[in-house]
């Protein structure tokens, strides 16, 4: 009986540090807002006939500066 009482409080213990354990730890997540629709661009003249267009996009640069255009640009595929 003893030893059986022994693991029952062991095991509530156990139960209790791992509860007071898990309640400390917070974690918040911090969304990004959305980035605004993508631009319109021109493109340029094909620079040469293996070129591929990429087209701009939207970069995070951090809280301060927000989303920032990247232009699109020309790629030559060899």
């Amino acid at each position: 009986m003893r030893k059986l009482l022994k693991r029952l409080i062991f095991v509530g213990s156990m139960i209790l540090v791992l509860e007071l354990a898990t309640a400390c730890s917070t974690t918040y997540y911090v969304r990004r807002p959305v980035p605004p629709p993508p631009m319109k661009e021109l493109r340029a003249p094909k620079p040469h006939r293996k070129a591929v267009w990429v087209p701009g996009h939207w970069r995070w640069r951090g809280r301060r500066k927000g989303y920032v255009w990247i232009p699109g640009h020309w790629k030559i595929i060899r």
